[in-house]
């Protein structure tokens, strides 16, 4: 199992191109109850989260305003979708670039996701990224659409969103965002975008850890369990989960005790997580049991890693968002204590953006017209949000083939 989990680390980080560093040995997380007040902001790597209603969170279990990760057309009838009237052969294939910010697993898997449906609906792809240098992104977008591609496929922070935008219309590329908003500064959608919704996320992983935890642990005290949220608060959108998952947790375990372990100051990375985590469950030994909600996989890989390395396996269930890293352990044998991930799947993500940018580049939709279900009042673009599933070894391979499928892929057995 150690074996697994180290040799995956060390592909990410050779493939992430992110900077890796920050000490391990400090506890720089803040131990909160049930009422504890928390600030509005992620400052500082020693702030719990704040409250919901500080970012805007819901207050049910249900999604907001999302479909069905099965549905692949919830419009019925609408445009941008699998299902569309569309013969993709009858034209000359379309060139898209896929642009993103900075490269980890799940960009190298949208990326092979996107090439696989290239030979099915005639289209070719090119990968470019920026290395997570803002400047760099905006500096090179304009060379990248000189070379005149039919479409463009990006994820960028919502900081950069409104420059984005302006230089793609500029040039009149059709575009469309994934995995996170984009934004003016006032909050209005201005890129169609694939998301999902991220408080909805973080209540339904620990929801499924409330469920599950008696099968590891039997029929224990629930005052016993506490919380470890392991985030990366530097994107909302990421952050939001992490407010997800501590709302609902002092639903169910009013009064426990949480942490809140941020590798914002560290980096997007595996190290990062191992460096935080291990600061923390390191000084709390007198933690019986452990709840573990990772808000980004690369980070509960580092985690995973750490928990080993302590040998607390006994007292660790832990989750985690996405569906990149955690298929390739289980692939590799790993049964430990990474339980399950609400899993978007890459291909869910390649897809569905696909299908929304060629209503745009055919001239069968705009942006004011792409997905009218997804519309929020006030935007000028539709955030086409996309409600998933807790993935666990036992469905992984039948749940990931099954979305790869509904867009007409059939992944190699």
């Amino acid at each position: 199992m150690k074996k697994a989990i180290a040799i995956l680390l060390v592909l990410v980080m050779t493939l992430a191109v992110v900077a890796c560093g920050g000490g391990g040995s400090d506890d720089t997380s803040t131990p909160s109850g049930g009422g504890a007040s928390s600030p509005a902001a992620p400052a500082t790597s020693s702030a719990p989260p704040p409250p919901p209603a500080a970012t805007g969170g819901g207050g049910g279990d249900g999604p907001e305003g999302g479909v069905d990760i099965h549905d692949v057309n919830p419009g019925g009838g609408s445009i941008g979708y699998v299902s569309d009237d569309v013969d993709h052969w009858a034209r000359a294939p379309y060139h898209i670039v896929y642009y993103n910010y900075r490269p980890t697993n799940v960009t190298f898997q949208v990326t092979e996701a996107l090439e696989m449906l290239g030979l099915v609906y005639n289209f070719t792809i090119e990968q470019l990224t920026a290395n997570g240098d803002a400047d760099a992104y905006v500096n090179s977008l304009a060379t990248i659409l000189l070379k005149e591609p039919d479409g463009l496929i990006v994820d960028i922070t919502m900081e950069l969103a409104p420059r984005v935008s302006e230089i793609c219309d500029e040039y009149d590329v059709p575009i469309v965002c994934i995995f996170n908003k984009a934004e003016d500064v006032d909050g209005v959608e201005i890129i169609p975008a694939v998301v999902t919704d991220q408080f909805y996320n973080g209540r339904t992983q620990m929801t499924y850890l409330d469920s599950v935890y008696r099968d590891y642990w039997g029929d224990i005290d629930r005052d016993k369990i506490t919380l470890l949220i392991m985030d990366w608060s530097t994107n909302m959108d990421i952050y939001n989960r992490g407010v997800g998952a501590l709302e609902k947790f002092q639903e169910l375990f009013p009064g426990n005790t949480y942490y809140y372990g941020d590798t914002a100051a560290d980096n997007l990375s595996a190290e990062a997580g191992t460096n935080v985590s291990n600061g923390i469950l390191s000084a709390h030994p007198e933690v019986e049991y452990w709840f573990i909600v990772g808000t980004v996989e690369d980070i509960t890989l580092g985690t995973a890693r750490t928990v080993e390395n302590l040998g607390l396996e006994d007292k660790v269930l832990m989750t985690a968002s996405g569906a990149a890293i955690l298929p390739g352990e289980w692939d590799a044998g790993y049964d430990g204590v990474w339980i399950a991930n609400y899993a978007v799947p890459p291909f869910m993500y390649a897809g569905a953006s696909l299908f929304g940018l060629f209503a745009l580049i055919d001239g069968r939709a705009t942006n004011a017209t792409l997905w009218p279900e997804h519309f929020l009042p006030g935007d000028r673009a539709p955030r086409y949000s996309i409600n998933a599933e807790m993935m666990s070894r036992a469905n992984y391979k039948s749940y990931l083939a099954e979305i790869a499928r509904s867009f007409g892929v059939e992944l190699p057995s």
